[in-house]
């Protein structure tokens, strides 16, 4: 029998590429929560809910080009995204703009959650750090009745070039579930789907399709 904690452990797993952005300054420290493989995650409270915030990092060797490529390869989602069962691409306006619709693959008796993100890409054109930015939009198509619909979610990737090839990649998020899932059982599980994720982009990003993309809206170091 699965026990609550891991249930809703398993619900919340799957969000971590769905919104790429965090945003507003936040009070306290980062705490470090989890740490192996390389990824280190660290969490600490938002100053505008009882919401944690949780932040992923990790160092890999590999172009900034690889990286944006394995993001916006929303049909392979579900081969590195912990718990992802699908997503799909709703609406492009433009290389730095998009709306994208993913699921959970949650065990029962747990209900699927699905989200809408509206997703923006920026490079800064001095650092070279590539920014993806996104927000839950849960009324931009209508809901799903086998699915609760997260209404509200905040995050965001960074990669930052470093010396030797070697980019820092940085994930922030914040989320409400939706439904009834309490907000404290939420919090006290959020690593783990973050954790999962880090570690198998680590792996996902050196396959050659990825290793060998060249962006020519990204500006390598």
């Amino acid at each position: 029998m699965i026990s609550k904690t891991k249930i809703i452990l398993v619900t919340l797993s799957f969000i971590l590429v769905v919104f790429p952005v965090f945003t507003g300054a936040q009070n306290g420290k980062w705490k470090c929560v989890k740490k192996s493989d390389s990824v280190f995650v660290y969490s600490k409270k938002s100053n505008s809910s009882n919401l944690q915030i949780i932040k992923a990092e990790t160092e890999i060797k590999t172009s900034l080009s690889a990286l944006v490529a394995l993001l916006i390869d929303n049909k392979n989602h579900k081969n590195w995204v912990y718990l992802n069962k699908k997503t799909n691409l709703l609406q492009k306006k433009n290389d730095f703009e998009w709306f994208l619709y993913s699921q959970t693959d949650a065990p029962w008796p747990v209900t699927d959650r699905d989200i809408i993100t509206h997703a923006r890409l920026s490079q800064d054109k001095k650092t070279k750090v590539v920014t993806i930015y996104g927000e839950a939009v849960p009324d931009y198509i209508p809901k799903d009745p086998h699915h609760v619909r997260i209404p509200y979610a905040q995050a965001q990737w960074q990669f930052i070039p470093e010396n030797d090839g070697w980019v820092k990649v940085i994930f922030t998020m914040s989320i409400d579930m939706g439904g009834s899932i309490p907000k404290w059982l939420v919090n006290l599980t959020a690593a783990k789907g973050p954790f999962e994720t880090i570690r198998r982009m680590r792996k996902e990003v050196k396959k050659k399709k990825y290793r060998t993309a060249h962006l020519p809206y990204i500006i390598e170091p």
